[in-house]
């Protein structure tokens, strides 16, 4: 079968519509809260001073990463995997064959998380490898954004994997997502990638209103802050969901297609 995104939209738009009054503490606790505490609580890493070279301005900066990440690495590792969870609880909450309630799906994500993060893992080195590289040669964002999205599309419904084929481990979880994805690879590439993208695009104008305005000089008032936080955190999580509906929606038709 082909896959149609707009038919994936329409399929997690409904979703949503039905299931909203489940989904939204759902989210809110396991994704939104955690993500706007980090970006209220928890100081940006440090960067390099701009201009800085040499071995002596490196070695200034990777001490004062090491310290950032003794001091609040922690909070970041913690608010990853509270989404992992959160994420997989969505998932399992439409695809576990027990058609369990939001207690029970968030229950069993619990059971589930060890292998979704090794899941992440997994996809994380190639993907990560990609990123790194992008990052080190700004030159060629745009020729490494193509393969990262599609090799995250291919391996995108692990998670439904999981969640609706229990049990099978994570390797397993990532070969089938792989063939279930085989000739759509790039329609969900693209759809990934714009609601993703959107989300980062339209967040990060939001926090920057936040950084520029409600003060003078260079005093910001902190309830343009948080408002702002809020804000752009909130589009980042519904991206978040939008993407794990949209996971759920292309293992439904294409699970269903017997691929």
């Amino acid at each position: 079968m082909r896959l149609d995104s707009a038919a994936l939209l329409r399929d997690g738009w409904a979703l949503w519509r039905r299931d909203r009054a489940l989904l939204l503490p759902l989210v809110g606790l396991a994704i939104f809260l955690p993500r706007l505490a980090l970006q209220l609580l928890v100081p940006q890493w440090p960067m390099p001073e701009k201009g800085a070279t040499g071995e002596e301005a490196m070695r200034a900066w990777s001490d004062a990463f090491a310290g950032w990440v003794g001091s609040y690495g922690g909070w970041y590792v913690a608010a990853l995997l509270i989404g992992l969870w959160g994420v997989l609880a969505v998932v399992t909450l439409y695809l576990d064959r027990n058609r369990p309630t939001v207690v029970g799906a968030a229950g069993r994500a619990l059971a589930l998380l060890p292998r979704y993060i090794l899941v992440t893992v997994l996809i994380g080195l190639p993907t990560g490898g990609l990123l790194s590289l992008a990052l080190a040669m700004p030159l060629l964002m745009i020729a490494v954004l193509a393969p990262l999205f599609y090799v995250y599309a291919r391996t995108t419904l692990a998670a439904a994997v999981l969640a609706g084929e229990a049990p099978i481990g994570a390797v397993a979880a990532i070969a089938r997502s792989w063939r279930l994805t085989r000739g759509h690879g790039w329609t969900l590439a693209w759809l990934l990638a714009g609601l993703m993208l959107s989300a980062a695009v339209i967040g990060g104008a939001v926090l920057a209103i936040g950084g520029l305005g409600g003060g003078s000089g260079d005093q910001v008032h902190p309830v343009l802050v948080g408002l702002t936080a809020a804000v752009a955190v909130a589009i980042e999580s519904a991206a978040t969901l939008a993407t794990a509906l949209v996971g759920v929606a292309a293992y439904r038709r294409l699970a269903s297609s017997g691929t």
